[in-house]
C-alpha cells in the first residue's frame, strides 16, 4: 500500500485502516475477513509490514472527521445560497 503512494495524511484517518478479504472457498460465500490497522501505532506498522495484500482485497481507509464536515457544508452551503438568492428575487 504504501509502495504505491501511500494514503493522504490530509483526508485520511491513519487510526482506521481495513483490509478485507473474502473467503477463496465457495461454501463461504459472503464470508469476509476484515483487518484493522492503526497506523498511529509504530508497533501496529512494524506487524502490517509482513502482511501481503492479494488480488481481490478491498483497502479502505476513513476519512478525517472533519473531511467528512467539510464534505457535508460542501453539498449544503450552495443550496442554502440558492434559497436565500431565490427568496431575494421573489
Amino acid at each position: 500500500m504504501f509502495g504505491e503512494g501511500g494514503y493522504s495524511t490530509r483526508t485520511a484517518d491513519a487510526s482506521q485502516i481495513y483490509v478485507l478479504r473474502a473467503s477463496p472457498k465457495p461454501e463461504g460465500f459472503g464470508a469476509v475477513t476484515a483487518w484493522h490497522l492503526d497506523a498511529r501505532n509504530p508497533s501496529a506498522l512494524s506487524i502490517a509490514t509482513r502482511m501481503e495484500l492479494r488480488p481481490n482485497d478491498n483497502v479502505f481507509i476513513q476519512e478525517q472527521p472533519i473531511t467528512t464536515l467539510g464534505r457535508a457544508l460542501d453539498q449544503f452551503l450552495p443550496s442554502l445560497v440558492n434559497v436565500g438568492l431565490d427568496a431575494a428575487n421573489g
